[in-house]
C-alpha cells in the first residue's frame, strides 16, 4: 500500500467545480489523478504513473487522455476521498482492466494554454525545444574532419578548424545556395535586383542547423530546418528551400563525383559559380593533413569525400591561363613649351592653355651655375655649358663637351632632373680633379 502523504500536488489540469485531473509528484515520479466517479459520500479517482514527456504530449494535444490511460502499463490505484479531502480507501488496479464507464471520451484531446507562472509553461517550452531538435536530428547528416597526422592524435587545432575547415564548408554551401537559387528562378523572376533582394531575405532560413557535435575528430550533424521554412509564402520557393540542403549534400559532398553528377554540375552552374562552390571543398579534400567524411544518418557508416579522377577537378574548375607579364617599354619624347611670362612677377607659373607645344626627339639646354648649385655643387667661376638631349624609345641621353672633354650619360626615366643631376655630377667631379 502506498503512503498518500508522500505525494505533492503540482497543479490541477482540469478543474470544473472540483479537480477533474490533477498532476501529483512523488520523489522524481509523475502521477495523474483522474476523477472517474462520484458516489453518495465520496469521489473515486484513478491514480497512475505517467512519464513527463507524455504529459507534454497530452498538454499540447499530441495524444488524448483516453490513450494515455488505456495504454498505461504501470500499476495504478483507485483512490476514494470524501468531499473534505480525507482519504477513505486505496486499492490497486490496472488501467487495462478499467471499466469503460470510467474512461474519458475517445476524442479526449486537451487544448491547454498555461499562463507564464504555470508549472507547465516552462515544461512545454523545454519539450518543444527538445522536440524541435529531435525532429532535426532525425533527418540530419554528419560531416567529420579527421587529421591524418598522428602527431596530435585525434585532435584538430581550433584555428585550423575555424579558419580553414568549417569556413570552407560554410563558404561552399552559401555559394551553392545562391547559384542554385538563381539557376532555378532566373526565368520565373527576371528582375535581377528583385531576385537578389529576395535571396538575401531568405538566406538566414536556408542555412543548415547544427544539431550534434562530437570532438576529437570533429564531427557535426547538419539538418535542413523545415519548421522555419514554413513561413515562406511562395509555393515554388518553399519547395526549393526544403530540398536545396539535401541537393547540396548529394551533389557537392559526393564520395566520388560520378559521370552523371559531373554532367549536371557542368550544365547547371556557371564556371564562376562552380569555382566558389567547389574550390573550398577541393581545398579540404586535397589537403594531405585532413580527410573529409560524410554519413547520411547517425547510424550509417562514413564515406570519404574524394575525387578519384583528378581530371574532374579541372573540368569543374578549369585552370586559369596565366599570361606572362608584358614588359612595358617607354617611348620618351621631348616636349618644348613656348609661352610668355611677366619677368617682374616672382611666381613663374603659367596657364596651360596659354602655351605652344612642340614634340621632338632632340633639343639643347644650357647648364649654368644655378644648375650645379641645385644639386649642391658650388663653383667659384661662371660656367655655361650647352648640353644636347635626345630620346630613343625608353632611353634619354645627355651629351656635351667641356674643356675639350666629352661627357655623356643615359637614363631610363621621364624626369629630366635625373639626367641633369648625373651630368652635372660628372662635370663637377672632373673640375675638382682638374684643379688639384
Amino acid at each position: 500500500m502506498i503512503d498518500f502523504n508522500q505525494f505533492k500536488k503540482i497543479e490541477d489540469i482540469i478543474f470544473v467545480d472540483e479537480p477533474i485531473l490533477s498532476h501529483l509528484k512523488r520523489n522524481d515520479k509523475n502521477f495523474f489523478m483522474y476523477l472517474i466517479d462520484t458516489v453518495e459520500h465520496y469521489d473515486k479517482y484513478l491514480l497512475f504513473e505517467i512519464e513527463e514527456e507524455l504529459i507534454f504530449k497530452y498538454l499540447t494535444a499530441k495524444v488524448k487522455l483516453y490513450d494515455v490511460i488505456t495504454n498505461n502499463k504501470n500499476i495504478s490505484y483507485f483512490v476514494d476521498q470524501d468531499f473534505n479531502g480525507n482519504l477513505i480507501n486505496i486499492s490497486v488496479t490496472e488501467c487495462s482492466y478499467l471499466d469503460k464507464k470510467y474512461l474519458p471520451m475517445e476524442d479526449s484531446y486537451l487544448e491547454y494554454e498555461p499562463s507564464e507562472d504555470s508549472y507547465y509553461f516552462k515544461l512545454i517550452k523545454e519539450y518543444e525545444s527538445k522536440s524541435y531538435l529531435e525532429s532535426l536530428r532525425s533527418n540530419a547528416f554528419y560531416v567529420k574532419f579527421s587529421p591524418t597526422n598522428e602527431k596530435y592524435a585525434d585532435t584538430i587545432g581550433l584555428n585550423e578548424l575555424s579558419s580553414n575547415l568549417l569556413s570552407n564548408l560554410s563558404s561552399s554551401f552559401k555559394s551553392f545556395l545562391k547559384a542554385d537559387f538563381f539557376h532555378q528562378f532566373k526565368d520565373e523572376k527576371t528582375d535581377l535586383n528583385k531576385l537578389t533582394t529576395l535571396f538575401n531575405r531568405l538566406l538566414p532560413d536556408l542555412d543548415f542547423r547544427t544539431v550534434d557535435f562530437k570532438y576529437g575528430s570533429f564531427e557535426v550533424g547538419l539538418a535542413v530546418d523545415k519548421v522555419m521554412k514554413g513561413s515562406i509564402e511562395d509555393k515554388n520557393i518553399k519547395s526549393w528551400s526544403l530540398e536545396v540542403g539535401n541537393k547540396y549534400k548529394d551533389l557537392v559532398l559526393d564520395d566520388e563525383y560520378d559521370k552523371l553528377r559531373l554532367e549536371y554540375i557542368l550544365s547547371s552552374y556557371k564556371e564562376e559559380d562552380r569555382k566558389k562552390i567547389f574550390s573550398p571543398i577541393f581545398k579540404i579534400i586535397e589537403n594531405p593533413n585532413y580527410s573529409l567524411k560524410v554519413r547520411w544518418a547517425k547510424q550509417s557508416n562514413y564515406t570519404t569525400v574524394r575525387v578519384k579522377d583528378k581530371s574532374t577537378i579541372s573540368k569543374i574548375i578549369p585552370p586559369q591561363i596565366i599570361l606572362p607579364p608584358v614588359e612595358e617599354v617607354n617611348d620618351y619624347a621631348i616636349v618644348q613649351v613656348t609661352t610668355v611670362v611677366d619677368k617682374n612677377k616672382l611666381k613663374k607659373t603659367f596657364i596651360l592653355e596659354n602655351t605652344l607645344f612642340s614634340s621632338t626627339n632632340a633639343t639643347e639646354v644650357v647648364l649654368t651655375n644655378k644648375n650645379f648649385e641645385k644639386f649642391g655643387y658650388r663653383l667659384d667661376f661662371e660656367i655655361s655649358i650647352p648640353v644636347n638631349i635626345s630620346t630613343s624609345k625608353n632611353t634619354v641621353s645627355l651629351s656635351t663637351m667641356f674643356d675639350g672633354v666629352p661627357f655623356e650619360v643615359e637614363y631610363h626615366s621621364d624626369k629630366i632632373d635625373d639626367g641633369i643631376a648625373k651630368i652635372t655630377s660628372n662635370i663637377f667631379e672632373y673640375i675638382m680633379n682638374r684643379d688639384t
